[in-house]
């Protein structure tokens, strides 16, 4: 039989760095050979430093492309990043839901991009509702990090944020690299209905372009291939890891994650 990678249909917007955005998708997905079907969701004006500037495209063309897409190609996971607007948020969420009849346990990982590494805000209080009313229904994971957990939940506390929103069908893994509290290390948690699991690692001493990008990337590609969702979320962490090891500086601010470093992953 020949050789058929899992599909990831994959939303997100376009990083003129490459660190971070569908290209970070397309390399992620890459490592753990899986295959990026890639829907640009919004043009962006950005360097390694920080967003300036985020143009989303019209939710009609999205919808096209993905109708288009899936009527030829069935996707084994779906992974969604940067949105851009409400209409965005609202078109998606109801390709999802259609996507779904057909493949009901079908993987759905969001990484809500809510904030720029250099600060700049990317999400308005509507397009927030929007993802909490139409959005996180429809995922079965998503890898906020701390600061993007409290404004999901509206509460302060990071980690009572991801548990308060944790459902039958929504998994919470929360990030820490956002969390200073401890200099020394980088805890990561994993909530779902049924366990909690933490992972801890050593705080790497420079800022990345990117690595919320990867793991989410990551995570999905492993799912696609049907991987146990406890086993992905700590595959995906190890390699985004190492490639946070192995980055490089292609500018004078954050650096760049190598996800494309020789032999971080064997099938």
């Amino acid at each position: 039989m020949q050789y058929r990678p899992p599909v990831i249909l994959t939303f997100s917007g376009l990083d003129p760095t490459g660190g971070a955005g569908i290209q970070a998708d397309i390399t992620s997905h890459a490592l753990v050979n899986s295959h990026c079907c890639p829907i640009i969701t919004s043009y962006t004006s950005q360097d390694t430093h920080n967003v300036y500037s985020v143009y989303p495209l019209s939710s009609d063309i999205i919808e096209q492309s993905t109708r288009c897409l899936v009527r030829d190609v069935g996707p084994q996971a779906i992974k969604i990043g940067l949105l851009g607007s409400t209409d965005i948020v609202l078109t998606v969420a109801e390709l999802i839901r259609e996507i779904r009849i057909d493949c009901p346990q079908l993987p759905v990982v969001f990484d809500p991009v809510l904030a720029a590494g250099g600060g700049t805000n990317l999400s308005s209080d509507q397009l927030l509702e929007a993802i909490r009313e139409h959005l996180l229904p429809v995922c079965s994971l998503i890898t906020p990090n701390t600061y993007e957990a409290c404004r999901l939940a509206e509460l302060t506390n990071a980690d009572q944020a991801a548990k308060s929103l944790v459902t039958d069908n929504l998994s919470v893994l929360l990030t820490g690299t956002h969390d200073e509290s401890d200099k020394d290390r980088v805890h990561n948690r994993l909530y779902t209905q049924a366990s909690e699991t933490e992972w801890h690692w050593e705080r790497l001493p420079d800022e990345y372009h990117g690595s919320g990008c990867t793991v989410a990337s990551l995570v999905t590609g492993l799912l696609g291939h049907g991987m146990p969702l406890i086993e992905a979320v700590e595959q995906a962490q190890t390699l985004t890891i190492k490639a946070l090891e192995d980055s490089y500086a292609i500018g004078h601010g954050q650096r760049i994650p190598n996800r494309l470093a020789n032999d971080l992953y064997k099938s």
